[in-house]
Formats: C-alpha cells, structure tokens, sequence
C-alpha cells in the first residue's frame, strides 16, 4: 500500500508539472496581448482643450510697411528715448519687426522721423504695444 500510495502521488505530481509545462496561456507569449479590442462606441471623444489660449498674432502680418508712415512707425518706439521696441514688447513676428526697424532707422536717416524722441503730434495717440507712458 505504501509504495502504491507513493508511486500513485509523486506519479501525479511529475503529470501535473508536465501538464503545466504544456499549458500557457496566450498573456505570456511575447507581442500578445490580453486586452480586448473595444468597440468604437464605447470610446472617448477627442475634443479640443477649452483652456488653451488662441495662438497670438501678428498685428502687422497683411499690412505694409513704408517709411513714410511715419504715425504708424512712431508706435514702435520709445517717447521718451526714441529706441526701437523689441519683439517681446510689439507682439511682432520676426519678419514684420525686422522690417519695422529697418524702416524706422530710413526714416530717420531721411529725416521723416527724429532721432531721440518721438514726435509730440504722435503722443496721445493710442499704444500698440504693451508699455505704459508715465504721466
């Protein structure tokens, strides 16, 4: 009894470790997945995000740029020191705040504008950019 009683139990032990050799489920082999493909409609929406802040722009992209505009090139600079605004202060993108600059100093050179400050008529006009005139 004694050795069929351990024939029969390490007999079914060697076949349960083979038949758990044998058996693998499908997670366990590479590139498989277990997940279920979901069906269309139970899938979320892609929706635009409604906190995102419109992408900023250009006041000056379509306009041209002459240097004898002379109210419009004296919003882009200074009324105190006659400098030249930059970019982070007009709002410009690169190409319009080149042009700008270039137009300015030909305009200055040409005598349209003055050198050092910007011409009393153009003061009270309203401001483009983002400064504040201390009064």
């Amino acid at each position: 009894m004694r050795g069929l009683a351990a024939g029969s139990g390490s007999g079914d032990a060697a076949g349960m470790q083979r038949a758990l050799r044998a058996w693998k489920p499908v997670y366990w082999q590479r590139g498989v997945s277990t997940q279920q493909i979901p069906s269309t409609s139970d899938m979320p929406i892609k929706l635009e995000n409604p906190f995102k802040e419109p992408p900023k722009k250009c006041i000056l992209c379509g306009v041209s740029v002459n240097y004898k505009n002379v109210q419009l090139l004296s919003q882009f600079i200074s009324p105190y020191t006659g400098r030249i605004f930059g970019r982070h202060i007009t709002g410009l993108c690169g190409k319009k705040q080149k042009e700008i600059s270039k137009s300015i100093k030909k305009a200055q050179r040409m005598g349209f504008m003055s050198v050092m400050l910007k011409d009393p008529a153009f003061i009270k006009d309203p401001n483009i950019c983002d400064y504040k005139i201390w009064e």
